[in-house]
């Protein structure tokens, strides 16, 4: 064990057996359990939430997370050398696979029973609630139309330029649609009732941080975790598995189903409305000209257009996936 490891672990009530290096952190081995020391950029206060939210879940008999662990003072994290470390659950799983159906649908149950045993956390603090989804949607509308207005005071267009200026009406078209869509649900009153009973979303859900662990599956990684609606999990979910499978044999309805039908969190119509207008939001296409527009790049890396050229090559894949739910919902 090196120094490091063994000066930050003087904090916690661990008797240590040996020590394991690995990418990213270190596996800590007990004689009965393991756990994993890592390093957070999060602030004190992202690591207290992230801890309240855990300890709710626990109460709530929701056992199947990364649990964080509070230091000998109480402390979810350890400060050291200006740098935050935290203890947790090492998780001896593997990824799921978003491509098979059976551990899909078991991801889905179990996410829905996350959000219905994630609700009564006390004292939130503002910063920890998930924005209107109007609100939102206009943001990236003043941030498009920002994005081309600094073209026209740029002298000689680029490649990258083009492509934006290209696709900028097609994701303009989207963001209004999404808000008409928004308009003509209760989204105002779900995200009351949302705050009211502080619901949270995990809000990083992906392959690597969904662990399977024989027949059970775990979530890790809270970084992001907030109080919002259920149906932002859900589509970033269907967004995930349409970047994960290629032959997209599970339906964009059949998904939102197998959530609805486990039994922990019933959809209504609405719901299904709302998760087609959080799906239009063009995230991925916005995060790549951001990388590029307000770092002030006179040239763009290759990562960056690659990011944005595969958001623009699997649009229309992605309209034809979703169409059933507009279909269902319009």
């Amino acid at each position: 064990m090196d120094g490091l490891c063994a000066k930050i672990l003087e904090n916690y009530e661990v008797n240590v057996k040996n020590v394991k290096k690995t990418k990213g952190y270190y596996i800590i081995n007990e004689k009965n359990a393991a756990y994993a020391l890592k390093k957070t950029t999060d602030s004190a206060e992202r690591m207290e939430f992230r801890y309240r939210v855990q300890k709710n879940l626990l109460s709530n008999d929701f056992n199947n997370i990364e649990k964080i662990y509070a230091t000998i003072e109480g402390s979810p994290f350890v400060s050291y050398e200006e740098q935050k470390y935290f203890l947790t659950d090492y998780i001896p799983g593997t990824e799921a696979d978003f491509n098979d159906k059976n551990t899909l649908s078991k991801v889905l149950c179990k996410l829905s029973d996350f959000h219905q045993k994630s609700k009564g956390l006390s004292l939130v603090p503002d910063e920890f609630y998930a924005f209107h989804i109007g609100i939102s949607l206009k943001k990236m509308l003043t941030e498009l139309s920002s994005f081309r207005k600094k073209i026209n005071f740029t002298k000689g267009l680029r490649d990258f330029d083009l492509i934006f200026l290209k696709n900028y009406e097609y994701y303009e078209k989207n963001i209004h649609k999404a808000l008409e869509i928004i308009a003509k649900t209760n989204y105002n009153e779900k995200l009351k009732k949302t705050s009211l009973h502080n619901s949270i979303c995990h809000n990083l859900l992906k392959k690597e941080t969904i662990v399977c662990v024989d027949d059970e599956i775990f979530l890790s990684a809270f970084d992001r975790c907030l109080v919002d609606h259920a149906t932002s999990d859900i589509a970033m979910i269907i967004n995930k598995y349409t970047k994960y499978s290629e032959d997209r044999r599970i339906s964009v309805t059949e998904i939102i189903d197998m959530y609805s039908d486990s039994g922990h969190n019933k959809l209504d119509e609405d719901d299904y409305s709302i998760i087609l207008a959080k799906l239009l939001m063009p995230t991925g296409f916005l995060s790549a000209l951001k990388q590029y527009y307000m770092k002030k790049r006179s040239w763009a890396p290759s990562a960056v257009t690659s990011d944005l050229e595969f958001e623009i090559n699997s649009k229309e894949t992605f309209m034809e996936y979703v169409e059933p739910l507009f279909r269902k919902v319009l």
